[in-house]
């Protein structure tokens, strides 16, 4: 584009971060080398979900499959000024020219997200017509976090309070005893800022040791396409401990919430997203590990009130038990969710924040994003589409003293 010295979309909040039912509001900007003469100018904004992957196919392995599917939650276009089907010529003068656009966004639409394998994403893309020639195009993300609020799952929220017993035979050549452990997580639901706070103590009975224990926050997602379906799984963060340690104790292990999509993607039908904390205890025994999982519910706006602790309970396993399966109690009948003090909803993002005495979340962008905004069917010639683009979720300063509360 010669004549174009600047042609680009910007947003008038700095972070391009909106919610749901919000407007989005901001300019077009062009730079002109010369005056021009175009059909029109004009706004066109997207909310599509996109999956997509290849597969060796079974029976010939130098074939693939492709599999993909997608979901278009709005499609808005509106002139800038000009028609399209007006042959009539309209002029951008030369130099520097501003068009402010706004729009609404839809209520029920899916949060921000991106991936190798697929994306929720939301574009502006601004369109010089030009009568005869190839249209100029130019185009821009921007995040929308929709809010999954910890207060109205608190059902998922409990805290972890899981106790198991390993023993080991007598026949077994490495040693024989037991020993008790017992696992201890706050709560089961975190906001990004958040830190997961893991306890393992145990007693040894036993002339075996601890050898290793780690906390992983794993990610598991499952993308949709109209025939198949591909998981994906991958580590977060992982905090590891080494032996050797005392014969009785307690091991802590912190992970820091990153910025990061909340659970479920609600309103996507072909991506779903859930997260897990993974707790493995290494013992010296041969191939003797205990590995508990549990399900985590990450949210945007975090717990008004404590989360509730499960009764511990304790179980007890043979000595080469991988186990996965946690004992996680249901919640007491004294704790019942109708016993639990509400607030209205559009009031708990300031009365979460404001009773943990913390500041309401910055924005900021997530552990991964993707290498450009391009869309699968798109030219190569739109301004801004292979620009990187990783979305933004709330983060929460918490205090570390209240972290332990």
């Amino acid at each position: 584009m010669p004549s174009l010295k600047l042609f680009g979309v910007t947003f008038d909040r700095s972070n391009a971060t909106y919610m749901p039912g919000e407007t989005v509001s901001g300019k077009i900007i062009l730079d002109t080398l010369k005056e021009k003469q175009v059909r029109g100018l004009y706004v066109s904004t997207k909310g599509i979900s996109y999956v997509h992957w290849t597969e060796s196919d079974s029976l010939n392995d130098s074939k693939t499959q492709t599999y993909s599917n997608s979901e278009e939650y709005y499609h808005f276009k509106y002139n800038i000024f000009g028609v399209q089907d007006c042959q009539v010529g309209h002029k951008i003068p030369y130099g520097h020219n501003e068009y402010t656009f706004s729009f609404r966004l839809p209520n029920n639409i899916p949060c921000s997200f991106e991936h190798t394998n697929g994306y929720i994403r939301y574009t502006v893309k601004a369109v010089i017509d030009r009568p005869w020639k190839f249209d100029h195009e130019c185009k821009a993300a921007f995040t929308v976090v929709s809010n999954l609020d910890l207060n109205l799952y608190r059902e998922k929220c409990y805290g972890i309070n899981d106790g198991m017993r390993k023993t080991f035979s007598r026949l077994c050549w490495c040693g024989k005893g037991s020993m008790d452990l017992q696992i201890t997580v706050p709560s089961s639901g975190y906001v990004p800022g958040q830190t997961i706070n893991t306890m393992l103590n145990y007693t040894n009975y036993s002339n075996e040791v601890i050898t290793k224990v780690s906390a992983t926050l794993l990610r598991k997602l499952q993308f949709r396409a109209t025939s198949k379906t591909l998981s994906n799984v991958k580590v977060i963060k992982k905090a590891t401990h080494f032996g050797p340690f005392p014969k009785n104790g307690q091991i802590t292990s912190e992970i820091l919430v990153p910025p990061m999509a909340p659970s479920y993607l609600q309103y996507c039908k072909i991506i779903n997203l859930n997260y897990e904390l993974i707790v493995s205890v290494h013992i010296s025994a041969t191939c003797s590990k205990i590995k508990r999982t549990y399900p985590l519910l990450i949210g945007t706006i975090p717990l008004y009130y404590p989360s509730l602790p499960s009764p511990y309970n304790v179980v007890p396993y043979s000595s080469n038990s991988d186990v996965t399966k946690p004992a996680i109690m249901p919640m007491p009948k004294q704790a019942s969710e109708s016993n639990i003090p509400t607030a209205p909803a559009q009031d708990l993002a300031n009365s979460s924040t404001f009773n943990l005495d913390i500041t309401p979340p910055s924005y900021e962008e997530c552990i991964s994003g993707t290498q450009n905004i391009k869309d699968h069917n798109e030219s190569d010639f739109v301004y801004g589409a292979n620009t990187f683009f990783a979305p933004r979720y709330p983060v929460f300063n918490y205090p570390t003293q209240s972290i332990s509360k």
